[in-house]
C-alpha cells in the first residue's frame, strides 16, 4: 500500500505563516516526521509527497526510513499502482491502517474522522488514476461550499453584509422569476431558483434551493438544495438541507430566538447576539428550572453570559456564574451547586448561548419545546419575583483539586496539554506538571468534554478507547456509559473483571444516571485521562501496552436528509433493535444522524448502508 500526501499546506497561525503545514513541530518533532513515521510502522510500502519545498526535503534527510519517500509536482502524473491512501492535508490518521485494504476493492472511498466530519483523506484502489478534483467555476465562487449548519450560514451573510461587497451577495446561475422581491440583505448560493413574484427579507439560501411562486421568507436560513413550496410563508425559520416546506405552509409565528442543536440560542448574527436577547434568552431557561449555571469560554461572551444570568434572576431563578471556563468545568459546579440546567456561552468571534441538561446532555425534546415556547412569549417582560445571583468562579479551584487528588502516586509520565481553550489549558497543564519518562500529549475538546492521548509508540488513542482504559480503574462499582457507546464495551468489562452500566435516561434509569453525574468521565476530558494514568501507574503499564489490550473499535458516522419525524425515525429503530446502530434526530430538523459501530470499517460500512435502505423505505410507506 502507498501513501500520497500534499505538502503544499501553508500554516494559518499568523507568527508562522511562511512555514509549510507539514512542519509544524508537534511534541517537538515535524508533523511530517510522525506521520511518515506512523505509516512505516503501519505496514506501507512507500510514500510520495506532492509540492515539497526545499525546507521539507532537508528535514527528511536525517530521517532512517526503510520506506522509500519520492517527491513530484502535482497529482496528475501519478496512477494508484498499488492500493492508495491518499491526503489532502496532512494529519494524525485515526483510522486502523489493517482496515484499510477491505476499502480499497472498488471505487474510491472519502474517510471522514470519528465525529463526522470530513478528513480530507480518500482511498483509491490498485490501478485506478489519480486525479485532481473536478471543480466547476461555480463551485469554486461558492459562497456555502464548508457551510454546513444554519450557524456557518448566517456568519458567511454577516461577513458578506459587513464586507459591503454586495455585488457577491448573489451567486451564480441564480433564477430570480418575474416579480420576485429579494432585498439587498439576502444572500443566495449557486443555482438557486427563485419563483414569480416570490419575496426574500434578510434570508440565506444555500446552493441549489428552489422556492416556489409566491413564497414568502423572512429573516431565515434555507439549507442547500431544500425546497419552499408555492405559498408557503415562514418567519425566523430553518429550513435543513435537502427538507421540503410543503405548499400553503403558514409558519407566521416570528422566531427570532432560534433553539436548535446547532445554533444554541440567539444564533450566529451580530443583531441577535445582544444583550436584549440574552436578557431573553436568561429569561426563558428558567422554564427548564429554577437553579442554573452560567459560564463563558471567552472575553467575548461575557458580555452575553451576565445579561443572561440577569434574565433568569429577573423570573426568581437562582443563577451561580462561574466566569471564564470549559463547558466540562461549568458542569463540575452545576453538580456541586444541585442546578437543574445550564447555559454556557461559546465562541470569540460569533458567540452562541449554548443550553444544556444539568448532567450536559442535550436538551430533549419536550424540554426544547418547552423554552421554544417561553422565548417567544416574552418572558422577560414579566418579572415574577426576585431572584438570586452567586459567583461560583471559586469552585473551578475544587476541580483543580478534585482531580489532583484523584492523581495516582508515583512518577507521572511527561504530560503535554493541547487544548484551544487558554484557561483549561493552563488549569490541566498544572495538573499534570512535573512528569518524567515516556512523552505523552493529551489533547483536550474546546468545552473539555474530551480527550485524546498520543505518543509517539502508541499512536493515537481516541476518546473511546481511553474511556475503555478507564473502566478497568472502577473496581467497586459498574462504569457508566452512554446507550450509544461501541458495543464492544461488555466483551471489554467481562474480560477484565469491570461492569458496565449503560446510560439510558434519569427517567429509565436512575441508578446508572447517578453514576454517570459522580463519576463524569464521559463528559470530563481532563477527568477521564486522570482515571486512565491511574490505570497505567496501577498496572505498571506504558500508553503502547494499555493500548494492545483494547478490542478493535471501528465507528462509522453519517447524516441522512429525511421527510420522517422524530417519533418516527424512534418507531422505525424499536421497530429493527440493533445494539450498534443509533440514530438520532434534533427536534427541528430533518437530518438524522446515523452512528453504526462494527469489529471492522467494512462491516460497519453495510450496516449504514442497510439502515440507510431502511430509511427509505420507512418513507416511501
Amino acid at each position: 500500500m502507498q501513501a500520497i500526501l500534499y505538502c503544499d499546506k501553508k500554516a494559518e497561525c499568523i507568527p508562522m505563516q511562511d512555514c509549510p503545514e507539514a512542519l509544524l513541530p508537534f511534541c517537538n518533532v515535524p508533523l511530517l516526521t510522525h506521520l511518515l513515521t506512523y505509516l512505516e510502522k503501519s505496514g506501507f510500502q512507500s510514500a510520495v509527497l506532492i509540492a515539497a519545498e526545499e525546507r521539507i526535503r532537508r528535514t527528511l534527510d536525517g530521517l532512517h526510513l526503510q520506506m522509500p519517500v519520492r517527491f513530484v509536482d502535482s497529482l496528475a502524473s501519478l496512477r494508484a499502482e498499488a492500493p492508495t491512501l491518499l491526503l489532502r492535508r496532512l494529519c494524525l490518521p485515526e483510522w486502523d491502517m489493517g482496515e484499510l485494504y477491505a476499502l480499497c476493492k472498488g471505487s474510491g472511498v472519502k474517510l471522514s474522522a470519528p465525529d463526522g466530519s470530513p478528513a480530507e483523506a480518500e482511498l483509491h484502489p490498485t490501478g485506478s488514476a489519480l486525479l485532481e478534483p473536478k471543480e466547476t467555476a461555480a463551485l469554486r465562487l461558492s459562497h456555502f461550499r464548508h457551510a454546513d449548519t444554519p450557524a456557518a450560514y448566517r456568519k458567511l451573510q454577516q461577513e458578506m453584509l459587513l464586507s459591503g461587497k454586495s455585488a457577491r451577495r448573489i451567486g451564480e446561475g441564480v433564477h430570480i422569476g418575474q416579480g420576485a422581491s429579494v432585498d439587498r440583505t439576502s444572500i443566495l448560493g449557486n443555482d438557486c431558483i427563485i419563483g414569480a413574484k416570490a419575496v426574500l427579507e434578510g434570508c440565506v439560501l444555500g446552493d441549489g434551493v428552489q422556492v416556489g411562486e409566491g413564497a414568502v421568507l423572512k429573516d431565515c436560513v434555507v439549507c442547500r438544495h431544500a425546497l419552499v413550496d408555492r405559498d408557503a410563508h415562514l418567519t425566523g425559520g430553518v429550513v435543513p438541507e435537502g427538507s421540503v416546506l410543503p405548499p400553503h405552509a403558514r409558519y407566521t409565528q416570528t422566531r427570532d430566538l432560534l433553539v436548535l442543536p446547532e445554533d444554541g440560542i440567539c444564533g450566529g448574527l451580530s443583531r441577535w447576539n445582544t444583550a436584549e436577547t440574552a436578557l431573553q434568552a436568561g429569561a426563558a431557561m428558567v422554564s427548564l428550572g429554577s437553579r442554573l449555571a452560567v459560564g463563558y469560554s471567552h472575553p467575548a461572551g461575557e458580555g452575553l453570559a451576565l445579561a443572561a444570568a440577569a434574565g433568569a434572576v429577573s423570573q426568581g431563578a437562582r443563577v451561580w456564574q462561574t466566569g471564564a471556563c470549559a463547558l466540562s468545568q461549568l458542569l463540575y459546579a452545576a453538580r456541586l451547586t444541585g442546578c437543574d440546567a445550564v447555559l454556557w456561552a461559546s465562541g470569540e468571534e460569533t458567540v452562541q448561548l449554548l443550553p444544556f441538561g444539568a448532567q450536559g446532555q442535550a436538551l430533549t425534546q419536550a424540554q426544547t419545546m418547552r423554552l421554544w415556547r417561553a422565548l417567544d412569549s416574552g418572558i422577560s417582560d414579566r418579572i415574577v419575583r426576585c431572584g438570586r445571583f452567586s459567583d461560583a468562579s471559586g469552585m473551578l479551584h475544587l476541580w483543580e483539586d478534585e482531580n489532583a487528588r484523584q492523581l495516582p502516586e508515583g512518577g507521572l509520565p511527561e504530560i503535554t496539554v493541547s487544548c484551544a481553550d487558554p484557561t483549561l489549558r493552563e488549569a490541566a497543564q498544572r495538573l499534570f506538571s512535573g512528569g518524567t519518562g515516556e512523552k505523552i500529549t493529551l489533547t483536550l475538546s474546546e468545552d473539555g468534554r474530551s480527550a485524546r492521548a498520543f505518543s509517539l509508540e502508541a499512536g493515537l488513542l481516541r476518546e473511546e478507547q481511553l474511556l475503555l482504559l478507564a473502566m478497568l480503574s472502577f473496581r467497586d462499582e459498574p462504569m457508566a456509559l452512554p446507550e450509544d457507546f461501541h458495543p464492544a464495551a461488555e466483551d471489554f468489562a467481562a474480560r477484565n473483571g469491570c461492569r458496565v452500566l449503560r446510560m439510558h435516561s434519569p427517567e429509565f434509569s436512575p441508578t446508572a444516571a447517578q453514576l454517570y453525574e459522580k463519576q463524569a468521565v464521559c463528559c470530563d476530558g481532563v477527568r477521564l485521562f486522570v482515571r486512565v494514568l491511574r490505570v497505567l501507574t496501577e498496572r505498571k503499564l506504558t500508553l503502547r501496552q494499555a493500548a494492545s489490550l483494547l478490542p478493535k473499535l471501528c465507528t462509522v458516522q453519517r447524516e441522512l436528509s429525511t421527510s420522517l419525524t422524530r417519533q418516527e425515525v424512534e418507531n422505525l429503530q424499536n421497530r429493527n433493535p440493533e445494539p450498534s446502530v443509533k440514530m438520532t434526530l434534533p427536534p427541528q430538523g430533518r437530518l438524522v444522524k446515523l452512528r453504526v459501530h462494527a469489529d471492522s470499517m467494512e462491516t460497519a460500512a453495510e450496516l449504514c448502508g442497510m439502515w440507510e435502505k431502511k430509511l427509505r423505505h420507512a418513507e416511501q410507506g
